[in-house]
């Protein structure tokens, strides 16, 4: 039924969508804070920074580990 370009697309669609979703959810809630204390911006934009990086370097990791176990030889 599946082929393996089937299983690539679905396990890389899943790669790329769950940090996309935690961005947005983490954007959703900065700006909310946002909202509520304007003269806070910047700390609430340093509160998001490491956890934007984490996420940033996590799903870059999975990536090359997905791109890895399918070129290894």
């Amino acid at each position: 039924m599946g082929g393996a370009g089937t299983v690539f697309v679905l396990i890389f669609g899943a790669i790329m969508l769950i940090p996309c979703a935690a961005v947005a959810w983490l954007g959703y809630h900065a700006i909310a804070k946002i909202g509520q204390y304007p003269s806070k911006t910047p700390a609430i934009q340093m509160g998001v920074l490491l956890k934007l990086v984490v996420i940033e370097v996590v799903s870059f990791t999975l990536i090359l580990a997905f791109f890895k176990i399918l070129v290894s030889q």
